[in-house]
């Protein structure tokens, strides 16, 4: 990832897409899912809190390997690490107050 040209490789519209899509788009979609398969209580809220962790350096690897949007994903791995704190204790916060 650091030799990457440039810190925000593809914009940043496409780091903001890619940080929103982690972010948003994947809780909202473990939410689902889990609602749909019955879990409640606690079991939701670690599998939201879970789905709103930062990713890992495996998939840069692979995009890297497949030569697909290597950048975009080296930028939304490096910036999703850096907010990843503040954003998982407001899921952590909202969630508390909502499901108990």
């Amino acid at each position: 990832m650091a030799s990457q040209p440039r810190i925000i490789a593809g914009g940043c519209a496409a780091a903001a897409l890619a940080t929103a899509a982690r972010f948003i788009v994947s809780p909202a979609i473990a939410t689902a899912t889990s609602t749909v398969v019955g879990l409640k209580g606690n079991l939701l809220v670690i599998t939201i809190m879970q789905a709103a962790l930062p990713q890992a350096i495996v998939p840069f690897v692979f995009a890297r390997e497949y030569n697909v949007h290597p950048g975009i994903l080296s930028t939304a791995v490096s910036f999703g690490m850096l907010i990843s704190l503040p954003i998982t204790l407001g899921y952590y916060i909202v969630l508390g107050l909502i499901i108990k």
